[in-house]
């Protein structure tokens, strides 16, 4: 066997048992908010998307996916009950997976190909997280009751703080390091998004029973927009030094 492969398989097997221990230790892996839940597993998935072959990356996927259901069968309650349901708990963490990888390919393609593909990655990022804050803090404001006007100038705040905060990390040398913290927010976006349509689309009364409501539809929106966003944060913020760490360890190596 290539050592390449050894690699390979042992990475895998490290980040497997990380995300079956984020699983099932308590408050790790899924932070309870309300009847619903941050999740944090996704970002060892992510990490094996920019260190793994694509097939490595697919198994953590499907990893994740399992997992997540063994976890609500053994909890049985609330929204959890949702993901006892394969094409709710494993579907969209596959699906998820695959995107990942053509997020990664197609923003590496543009930085690549483009003279200025860095400041095209970074305007796009920034304009991804001043729409998530902005909706955010009005679906805070909505569900809460708080003051609006007060939540949007917060809101500003916040997102210029983030968009410098990005700037100053990949600002300097290596300008590929704008990769990193882009495809973990996009990707935890769109991960935020296969999970609660796959509810509504398999587990619609489920939603209804819970909520006591209708509009099950707002309250996805608002779980997207407060969840999704400190989810992508969270994720940029925790993996990004991660994955630096380790290609600098794989560089030496």
């Amino acid at each position: 066997m290539k050592r390449n492969q050894i690699r390979d398989l042992a990475l895998t097997s490290v980040f497997a048992a990380i995300i079956l221990v984020m699983t099932f230790v308590p408050s790790l892996g899924y932070i309870l908010v309300g009847i619903t839940e941050l999740t944090l597993i996704h970002i060892p998935v992510l990490i094996g998307v920019f260190l793994l072959p694509k097939r490595y990356a697919v198994v953590l996927g499907l990893i994740f996916g399992l997992g997540s259901m063994l976890k609500a069968i053994q909890v049985n309650t609330g929204l959890a009950i949702a993901f006892i349901n394969p094409l709710v708990a494993i579907l969209p963490r596959l699906i998820f997976v695959i995107l990942a990888i053509l997020i990664f390919k197609g923003l590496k393609l543009v930085f690549e190909k483009t003279k200025q593909g860095d400041v095209y990655i970074f305007g796009f990022v920034s304009l991804i997280s001043v729409v998530s804050v902005f909706y955010a803090s009005n679906a805070i404001g909505t569900f809460t009751g708080w003051n609006v006007s007060w939540l949007n100038l917060i809101s500003l705040i916040v997102a210029a703080l983030l968009i410098t905060f990005y700037f100053a990390f990949i600002k300097g040398k290596n300008k590929d390091r704008v990769l990193y913290p882009s495809v973990m927010l996009i990707s935890t976006v769109v991960h935020t998004l296969l999970v609660l349509f796959s509810i509504l689309l398999f587990s619609k009364d489920l939603l209804y029973s819970l909520f006591q409501t209708e509009d099950v539809i707002g309250i996805l929106v608002t779980i997207a927009v407060t969840n999704g966003l400190v989810e992508a944060l969270l994720a940029a913020l925790i993996g990004t030094p991660i994955i630096i760490a380790l290609k600098q360890i794989e560089e030496r190596a």
